[in-house]
This record gives structure tokens, C-alpha cells and sequence, in this order.
């Protein structure tokens, strides 16, 4: 039993950090000290008796009964524990026993907190606590650190117990870790925990408080796991985390070759596709490199055929020429003649080009001359525009100075012409003063808008109140708005969240159904206070959803974002589902009338929650009071709960552990109801409504009122804004217009200099001009003498131009002379000439001919050899080709393949190279699929192996499970079963299935967090628990007030059944945690209880308190009494 720290201090509890304390069950055992540990015995479960175990050092008595051996403990058990400064405890040392510990204590003492030392002082998270999230909140209030001191049951193997010690502090939430005495790490305590199997992190090895719920939650696969990690030996996790590693790797070899396949097929399927076209692309090509070797043939024949042609081309050549020799020596002296006529025309022709020229000269010259005179002419012209222009100017400056004499004169006399004077700060003044007027006038009229538009505000707000108040009346007025304003009296929450209700039922999966007070009614309203008698507020107010998701979601809405609480259910039950306990026709005889169901009309969901809640199905109603034998009957029937009768509604509870007289009975009044009537309108309510609305009315006519008076005013602001503002700019103007005279006349002074030198400058501009005109007339004169001078010897240029003319036409006619008799010689020696043209013809046209052939042979000698550039071997295939056939015979072959090709398709050269390319392709997929069916096949035989030695010991396992779940639940009258569902395709989606059934008419229903009460699920979650004791593989399994939820009976049950799994012999340790037990509970020789007293009236020295002193003095008291 864990105590207050003792005021003197203890030489065990307060030894140095570096000396860890020695186990109590080592061999120094004889010495050690038991502070504050309660053991209790009993035999066959009946006389039980306490004594206080203490060291030697408190001169304490020795313990009697069972004492523990240390061999006793299991490798990994809590031999001790010891807190300082930890959550409520200054001070505590816990010696726990090798078996079942049932620590026990009233709520606030502690208890839990043992649970919290155990699992961080091993090194876990506080996540797995389910509380704080943080180490730094478990120190105790007030101080700066925390520490915990485990001491585990050493291994066989091992020299002594193994001693965790950390300590926490609360600043930064940093531990300090000892392990068997000595500075360590968290990550060493963890290695340890994880060679003794210590599995805290498993909820079906260590379920604290917090996580009772959580266990339900499970999801089956996550059960399964955890069921495994808790009973099975270490072999079998690893074979199934092996299998699931083979099973992963299966699925995705077989999804790679099925994905291959279908690759591999889709490819070939391609492939034939493409066969045709490849084969006609190699027909093709075919035929296209014998039309290419056949062109090549046809060059190396045409090559030959011009190369024979070119050798007689050269022979005529030599032919002709020998023939123009032979007839030119022949007709010689015929030919002198012509030859010297020829001569004497040859001469004559240069004379002509040259006189010509000499003719071409003396134009030029005189075309020049001609220039010149029209130079002179724009020259002469020029001066004259520009005296022209001078003598405009000269008048234009005259002009100027008339108007200048003219405006210096009135300068003058304006200079003579003083106007008034002006002081601009008085007009300022005077501005000022009238601008000041029209702020002021503003600023009234904008406090004006102001009042205004708070009366517009105003007017807007008392029209949407009087809209609101007189829809108030109207639901006043109505049935459903009486219930909405009652509901508003009642629980303006509900109220609230039943109008966002109306407007969001669409958001939701089934129909969600507001209080039963607005969607329910009394069919027959005579009973309608004995049926509201049974109920309580938050039956009427209450939210009614049809789903788990509907219901979190409402709840987010409500709690969340619109921050009301509101109470909301959930109802999974058919209406149907709900039957009487005695037909309708027995009623009367017990003196009720019928159901309270039966007199209820609402939507199903709704009457099944009451029936699932308030059992109004099994609940009678009646307008008469029952008699004592009708009372009695009733009581007898034991099928009907509760009652309504009269004036009095009668609630029976019944223990049925305790016996069948173990029955009580509450009866009170039935009050009025305030639900489900039509009474008539609050007429209160509705003058007050009233009152309101003529009150809102009459401020509108106020306000009215008001914004007329202040509309007029803002009316004649504007007025008198408009007149301020036409004075000011009167003054303005008035003050411009003598700034503008006084400026002006300031400025005379100045500009009279300006206006007489202007004057001045003109009359100077006149000499000028004058000048200019002068000059202007003598260039023109210079210019006149130039141009006679020019066209007098143009005249001369013309004469020459005459005679040069003159001497063109006398060469001309000589040379017509000679082409003449040129003429008339040659048409004489015409037939001589003939034949010697037609030989140099002829000799030309050979010499062309050979020239042509020799380049064309030249060409054909090129084009073969580039056609056999890349294989000069072709060359004899070729001539082989061209032998005894003409090039037109070629050109016919040729023609005959290139028809052919008309007839083959043509195909993309592309497509050959997909064909290969997905042919190598195939042939790697091929190889691929090969090797990846061989790695198929090899993961389908070692999981099959491994299948085969696993599967058939976790079946085992679960049986055996199985049948320690079945007999637990048989022991209670009920029924449990445990299976393992098997998914052939994936082993991650094995579970374990809990079903359990707490009822004779009903069927096994999976263990869930919905369907079984908080108290079915605490029996079925012990149940599991203890169904594991005798395979557990932690050294110890920690419970913490599992058996809060259950009735008397079960809990009963469920202790004798965990006192007899858990006290068998080899079972490891056992932590039960509960505030409370039942009186004349079994207990064996191997449990230890484990009692927790802590508070104000406890002694100075806790570990002192002796607990079998205190039962023996309340037994004597007890004895005494009787």
C-alpha cells in the first residue's frame, strides 16, 4: 500500500542514487522492508484475513500464508516499484506479488497512477496512457521533478533483478535514465523492455483506464496483431510479418507479370499486324534495287553507246576540215578581188565611228553652252525675287512703325491714366470673411447629413424590428409557432439549432429528426401528463439521428461552430423492433390502459429512441390509480419497469444478483406537463408583442417627423451655400479685375523703353532693306552682261556642230560606196562562197557535234561511276546487264519494274524500323515474363510453405482462445465466440472477430464500440484478456477499473473467473486496478490485494498502518452488534 511520505526519514527509501535498492525477493530478503503493502488471504473464499508485512527494521510481524518465492515471478515481472514526487504521491513503494494484484482504494487516492509509473518508468510514451501528453505533467504539483524506480524479475541467466530508474523533469520534459545503478539511455531501457517481452504498447497486455474504450474500437486486423504480439511466441510474428512481406511481393510480381503479358500480347498482336506491310516493304525494295541496277545498267550502256558516237563525231571533224582546205586553194584568185574591196571597207568603216564621235563632241559642248544661258536665266530671275522681296519687306517694316509710333502714343496717355488703388489684403479679407461663412454653413449642414442618415439607420432598424415582432405574433398565432416559442422558453440552443436544422437537412445521409416536443404529439391528449411523467427534459429536447456519421457531424456543427449544447442521440433500432413484454388484452387486468407507446404519433426513428431509452414500449399508462392486488400483480409480472397511473408514476429497480426480494419501488406525483398541449396563446406574450409593435410604430412617427424638419433645413443650407459661394466669386472677380489694372499700370513704365527701341530696331531694318534692294540690282545687271557673253558663244558652238555634220556625210557616202562594190563582187563569187560556208558549216557543226558527244559521254561516265562509288565490284554485274541491249531496251525494263511498284503499295520505312525494334522488344519481354513467372512461382511456393506452418498454429491459437472466450462467457449465461477471418488475397486483411451475446433471443453480435452497452463491452474485454492469461508472452498484463461498467452479476462472474485463470500456477503477473469490490468475493491464497490509503487521516507514518488490525476491530465490532 502506497502511503504519505513518513516524517522521519527512512534509511530504505532514502538511500543514495548510485545504490539502487535491493529486490525484496533476493536473497537479503530477510532485511528488506515492505512500506505500506496490504496482503490479503483467504481459503475456499470465505474467511479472509489481513496483516501488514514489515521489515525488520519496524519491528513488524512476520507475514503468514502464502509467502512468494522470488522464482515465482516470471523473467520481466514487477518485483517493485517506487515513485517520488509523482502525480498525487510525495512518497510510494509498491511490492506486487508473482500473480493476481487487485490494487483497490477509494477514487482520488492514486491507483491509476501506479499504471502511469509502470509505463514511463519502463520508458513509454504517455500517448499509451491515453492522458497527458507530456512526461513534464506527471510530476507532482509544487515540485521541479519526478522520480520512478521499477525493478524487474531477472532472466535466468541474469545476476540480479534488473532496476530502471528515471527522473522526469517538469521544465523541460526531459528524463534521466539509470539502469542496475549506473547513468544509462532511453534507448537501453527500451533494448531491455524488448528482451523480456514487455509489451506496453499492446492493449491487450496493458489497457489503462483511458483506453477501456479504445480496446472496442480495435479494428480486427489491428486485433489480430496485437492478440498475436500478447499470446503467440516470437516465431509466429515473424513468420507473419514474413508473409505479409511474401504476400506484398507476390502481389506485385503478379500484377509485373500480368502487366508483362498483357504488354507482351498487345505487342504481338502489333506485330502480325505489321507482318504484311513489312513483307510488301521488302517486295518493294526489291524491286526498287533492281530499277536502280537497271539504271545503272543503262548508264554504263549509254556510256558506251556516246563514247562509239564521239569517235565518229572526231573522224567527220578531221573530214571536213581536209575538204575546206582542198576548196579554198582551188578558188584563191577569185577571192582576191573581195578581199582588197573588203580592205578599203574595213578602212573607211573607223573614219565614220570617228567623225561620229567629233560630231557627239560639238553637241555636247553646245548642250553645255545651252545650260549655262538657263543658269544665268534662274540666276537673274533670283535677284529679282529677292528685291521683290526686300521692297515687301521695306513695307511690312513701315507698317510696324506706324503701329508703333501709334502704341507708344497711347502708352503714353495711359501712363497719363492712373487707375485706383488696389490692396490685395483687404479684398483677401473680405473673401476670407465670406469663405469662413460658407465653412460654417457646411459644417451645420454636414452635422445635418449626419443626423440624417442616423435617422434613415434608425428607420431601416425599426422597420426590420416591426417586420420581426409582427412574424412573432403570427407564429404566436399558430400551433407550431407556440411549440417553437415554447422551445425557445425551454432551450434557446435547441431552439437555435433546430432552425439551422430545417435549412441543412440535405446535408446529412438519412433524415435528421428535431425534439420530440415539435415532430411528436399525444393521440389522445387525456393522457398526456402520465405519459410526460415518464420522461425527462432532455427526452424533449434531444436531436434524433439514424447514422454514426450523421450523428459526429451534427455534433461538430453544433458543439463546434455554432458553440450550443444540445443533447443528440442516435437510434440504429427499427420501430418494429420493439415488442410489448405482455399483449395489449392483459393490460387492463392489471389495471392498465395500454402503453405509453400506443398513445405517441411521431416519425419511427423518433418513438424507437424513446422505446430504446425510456422503454415507453414496456411502460403502461392508465387514468386511474391501481389497487394493492393490481399493484401486486404488476410487481409479480417483473416484464413492466415502470407506470403511469392517476396521480402517481411508479419506477420499480430490481437487483437480481441479490435475490428476487431484492426489489425497490419509487413512486412520486404526476405533475402538469409542460409538453404536448394545445393550450391557448400566451396572451401576456402576445400584449407584450403588441406593446412593442405600437411602441416601433410610434418612433417611426417621430422619426418621420423629425427627418421632414431636418430635410427643410438642409434645404435652406443649400439655399444660402449657393448665395455665400455667389458673393465670393464675386469678389474674386472683383479683386482680378483691379489686380489685373494695377499690374497692368505698373507694367507701363517698362514697356514704353521696349515699344521706342522696337521703333528704333525698325527704322534701322528700313536702311537695311534699302540696302539689300541696292545690291540686288547690281548682281542681276553683272548677271545680264554674263549671259550675252554665254549665248554668243553658243552661236559659235552651233557652227561647228554644222561643219562637223557636214564631214560625217561625205565619210558615209564613201563608205556606202564600198559596201556597194563589196557587193557586187561577192554576189559575182556567190557559188564559191556557198560551198566554202557550207564546209566551215559543216566543220562547225562536226566540231559541235564531237563537243556534245564528248561531254555527253563524260557525263554517263560520271553517273556510273557513282553508281559504283559504294561497290566498284558491281561494275561487270552491270556491263553483264547492259551487253547486247540499247538504252531504249533498258528504258523499257526500267518502265516495266516501276509499274510493278504501282501495284505494291508503298509502306513507311518507318514501320520496318518499329517491326524490329518491337521485335527485340517481344523478345525482351519474353525473357523478362520468364523471369519474373520464375519469381512468381518462388514466392507462390515459400509462401505457401510458410502458410502451411503458420496458419495452422494460429488456428490453434485462436481455438484455444476461442474456447477459454466460450467458457468465460458460458460461466455468465451467455455466449462468446471468437473466429479468424481468413482474405485469401491478403494476409494484412486477417482479423480476429469478437461475437458476443448477453441476451436468450438474441444472435451473436460482433464486439464494436455501437452495439453492446459500456458494461457488455468491460465483460467481453476482460473476458479477451483473461482468455489470453495462460499464453501471454509479457511478463505481466496491467487492467485498469475494467469492471466500473458491469452490474453486480457480472462483475461477480468476472471476478471469480480472473481469480481462478490468473492464480493458476506458471500464469504470468496480473494488475487489476478498481475503486471497488462486492462483499463475499473468492480469493486465492496467490492473489495479493493491494490496498491504497492515502488522504488527511492518514498517520504520520503510513507504512505503520495496519490493515489486518483494522478488519479484526471492524469484524469485533460487527460480532458485537449481532
Amino acid at each position: 500500500m502506497p502511503s504519505l511520505e513518513p516524517r522521519r526519514r527512512s534509511r530504505a527509501v532514502y538511500q543514495e542514487d548510485d545504490e539502487p535498492e535491493p529486490s525484496p525477493y533476493t536473497s537479503d530478503s530477510s532485511k528488506r522492508r515492505k512500506n505500506g503493502v496490504s496482503s490479503r488471504r483467504s481459503e475456499d473464499g470465505e474467511d479472509t484475513k489481513e496483516e501488514e508485512m514489515e521489515s525488520d527494521e519496524d519491528q513488524g510481524q512476520g507475514p503468514r500464508g502464502h509467502i512468494p518465492d522470488p522464482g515465482e515471478f516470471h523473467p520481466g515481472a514487477i518485483v517493485r516499484v517506487r515513485v517520488d514526487n509523482f502525480v498525487t504521491y510525495r512518497h510510494a513503494e509498491f511490492l506486487p506479488g508473482p500473480n493476481l494484484n487487485m490494487v483497490i482504494g477509494p477514487n482520488g487516492t492514486g491507483k491509476s497512477s501506479l499504471v502511469c509509473a509502470i509505463c514511463l518508468g519502463l520508458g513509454y510514451h504517455p500517448k499509451h496512457l491515453g492522458r497527458a501528453s507530456h512526461v513534464g505533467e506527471f510530476v507532482k504539483h509544487g515540485e521541479e521533478s519526478a522520480t520512478i524506480e521499477v525493478e524487474l524479475q531477472k532472466r535466468p541467466n541474469d545476476r540480479a533483478n534488473h532496476v530502471v530508474r528515471v527522473q522526469i523533469n517538469r521544465e523541460d520534459n526531459g528524463r534521466k535514465w539509470w539502469l542496475n545503478g549506473k547513468e544509462s539511455t532511453h534507448k537501453a531501457v527500451q533494448e531491455l523492455t524488448r528482451k523480456l517481452k514487455i509489451q506496453i504498447d499492446n492493449l491487450c497486455q496493458f489497457l489503462p483506464q483511458d483506453k477501456v474504450a479504445e480496446f472496442a474500437g480495435l479494428t480486427p486486423t489491428r486485433l489480430l496483431e496485437e492478440t498475436l504480439r500478447a499470446a503467440a511466441p516470437e516465431e509466429i510474428l515473424e513468420w507473419q510479418l514474413e508473409l505479409k512481406r511474401l504476400h506484398k511481393d507476390h502481389k506485385e510480381m503478379k500484377a509485373q507479370v500480368e502487366n508483362c503479358t498483357e504488354i507482351l500480347k498487345n505487342h504481338e498482336s502489333r506485330q502480325q499486324g505489321l507482318q504484311a506491310d513489312v513483307d510488301r516493304l521488302h517486295e518493294r525494295e526489291a524491286i526498287q534495287k533492281k530499277v536502280e541496277d537497271l539504271k545503272s545498267a543503262r548508264a554504263v550502256a549509254e556510256y558506251n553507246d556516246k563514247r562509239l558516237k564521239y569517235s565518229d563525231a572526231k573522224k567527220r571533224l578531221r573530214d571536213a576540215k581536209k575538204n575546206l582546205e582542198d576548196l579554198q586553194n582551188a578558188c584563191g584568185p577569185a577571192l582576191e578581188a573581195v578581199n582588197q574591196k573588203q580592205t578599203y571597207q574595213a578602212q573607211i568603216e573607223p573614219v565614220v565611228a570617228d567623225r561620229k564621235k567629233a560630231l557627239r563632241e560639238a553637241e555636247i559642248a553646245g548642250e553645255q553652252a545651252l545650260r549655262g544661258i538657263e543658269t544665268f536665266d534662274e540666276a537673274i530671275k533670283n535677284e529679282e525675287n529677292k528685291a521683290k522681296a526686300e521692297e515687301d519687306t521695306l513695307r511690312n517694316i513701315k507698317t510696324k512703325i506706324q503701329q508703333r509710333r501709334k502704341e507708344l502714343t497711347n502708352l503714353e496717355a495711359r501712363l497719363r491714366d492712373k487707375p485706383p488703388e488696389f490692396v490685395p489684403s483687404e479684398w483677401n479679407a473680405k473673401i476670407r470673411q465670406k469663405e469662413s461663412v460658407l465653412q460654417e454653413i457646411q459644417s451645420e449642414k454636414r452635422q445635418v447629413d449626419e443626423r440624417f442618415g442616423e435617422l434613415k439607420a434608425s428607420n431601416h432598424t425599426l422597420l426590420a424590428t416591426l417586420k420581426n415582432l409582427g412574424e412573432e405574433s403570427e407564429n404566436l398565432n399558430s400551433q407550431q409557432g407556440k411549440n417553437l416559442a415554447q422551445l425557445k422558453s425551454v432551450h434557446a440552443d435547441a431552439a437555435r439549432g433546430w432552425e439551422w436544422l430545417l435549412e441543412n437537412q440535405d446535408q446529412f445521409q438519412k433524415e435528421v429528426f428535431g425534439p420530440p416536443m415539435l415532430t411528436c404529439s399525444i393521440t389522445d391528449k387525456k393522457y398526456s401528463d402520465q405519459i410526460q411523467s415518464l420522461l425527462n427534459q432532455d427526452d424533449f429536447i434531444c436531436f434524433i439521428c439514424q447514422t454514426p456519421s450523421d450523428h459526429k457531424k451534427l455534433s461538430n456543427h453544433f458543439y463546434g461552430q455554432m458553440g450550443i449544447a444540445v443533447p443528440i442521440r442516435t437510434c440504429g433500432s427499427d420501430f418494429s423492433s420493439f415488442h410489448p413484454a405482455i399483449p395489449k388484452d392483459q393490460l387492463p387486468g392489471l389495471g392498465l390502459d395500454a402503453y405509453a407507446i400506443d398513445y405517441l404519433e411521431g416519425p419511427e426513428p423518433v418513438l424507437a429512441m424513446l422505446c430504446a431509452v425510456r422503454n415507453l414500449h414496456l411502460s403502461g399508462v392508465a387514468l386511474e390509480d391501481i389497487n394493492n392486488v393490481q399493484y401486486e400483480q404488476l410487481m409479480a409480472a417483473e416484464r413492466i419497469p415502470q407506470w403511469a397511473a392517476g396521480k402517481r408514476s411508479y419506477r420499480v429497480s430490481r437487483r437480481r444478483e441479490y435475490g428476487p426480494s431484492a426489489t425497490s419501488t419509487s413512486t412520486r406525483t404526476i405533475t402538469p406537463g409542460r409538453f404536448w398541449t394545445d393550450q391557448p396563446v400566451d396572451n401576456s406574450e402576445l400584449a407584450a408583442i403588441e406593446k412593442r409593435i405600437k411602441e416601433v410604430q410610434q418612433e417611426l412617427i417621430v422619426l418621420k417627423q423629425e427627418g421632414r424638419e431636418i430635410r427643410e433645413k438642409r434645404d435652406n443650407l443649400d439655399e444660402r451655400v449657393k448665395e455665400v459661394d455667389g458673393e465670393i466669386n464675386d469678389l474674386k472677380q472683383q479683386k482680378n479685375e483691379l489686380q489685373k489694372a494695377a499690374t497692368q499700370y505698373a507694367a507701363l513704365g517698362d514697356k514704353i523703353p521696349i515699344v521706342r527701341g522696337q521703333l528704333d530696331d525698325a527704322r534701322r531694318s528700313v536702311t537695311e532693306a534699302r540696302l539689300r534692294i541696292y545690291e540686288a540690282s547690281a548682281r542681276s545687271d553683272e548677271l545680264v552682261h554674263e549671259r550675252t557673253r554665254s549665248t554668243l558663244q553658243h552661236a559659235e558652238l552651233l557652227s561647228n556642230i554644222r561643219d562637223k555634220h557636214q564631214a560625217l556625210v561625205e565619210v558615209q557616202i564613201r563608205l556606202i560606196e564600198a559596201k556597194s562594190d563589196v557587193q557586187a563582187l561577192e554576189e559575182r563569187n556567190a557559188d564559191i562562197k556557198r560551198r566554202l560556208d557550207n564546209e566551215r558549216m559543216e566543220i562547225g557543226a562536226a566540231k559541235a557535234e564531237a563537243d556534245q558527244l564528248k561531254e555527253d559521254a563524260q557525263l554517263a561516265k560520271e553517273t556510273v561511276s557513282k553508281a559504283i562509288s559504294e561497290d566498284p565490284d558491281q561494275l561487270p554485274y552491270l556491263n553483264e546487264l547492259a551487253t547486247g541491249k540499247t538504252v531504249e531496251e533498258l528504258d523499257n525494263e526500267i518502265g516495266a519494274e516501276q509499274s510493278k511498284l504501282e501495284y505494291v503499295h508503298a509502306v513507311d520505312p518507318a514501320v520496318l524500323r518499329q517491326f524490329q525494334k518491337r521485335a527485340q522488344e517481344i523478345q525482351n519481354l519474353t525473357q523478362q515474363k520468364e523471369e519474373m513467372t520464375a519469381k512468381f512461382d518462388s514466392l507462390t511456393r515459400k509462401t505457401e510453405e510458410l502458410r502451411q506452418k503458420w496458419e495452422p498454429r494460429v488456428d490453434a491459437l485462436i481455438t484455444k482462445i476461442n474456447d477459454a472466450f466460450a467458457y468465460n462467457f458460458e460461466q455468465i449465461n451467455c455466449a462468446g465466440q471468437v473466429d479468424i477471418y481468413k482474405d485469401e488475397e491478403d494476409f494484412d486483411q486477417w482479423a480476429v472477430e469478437i461475437k458476443v451475446k448477453f441476451r436468450q433471443n438474441e444472435t451473436l453480435q460482433q464486439l464494436n464500440q455501437h452495439r453492446q452497452s459500456g458494461g457488455e463491452r468491460a465483460v467481453s474485454t476482460i473476458f479477451y484478456l483473461m482468455a489470453l492469461q495462460s499464453m501471454a508472452q509479457a511478463p505481466f498484463r496491467v487492467v485498469d477499473e475494467i469492471n466500473q461498467g458491469m452490474d453486480p452479476r457480472n462483475e461477480r462472474m468476472v471476478h471469480e473467473r480472473m481469480v481462478e485463470i490468473a492464480c493458476r500456477e506458471h500464469t504470468s503477473q496480473y494488475f487489476l486496478i478498481t475503486p471497488k469490490l462486492l462483499t463475499g468475493l473468492r480469493y486465492d491464497e496467490r492473489m495479493r490485494v493491494l490496498c491504497i490509503a492515502s488522504g488527511e487521516h492518514m498517520p504520520p507514518e503510513g507504512r505503520r498502518l495496519d490493515f489486518g488490525k483494522l478488519v479484526r476491530i471492524q469484524r469485533a465490532a460487527v460480532g458485537a452488534a449481532a
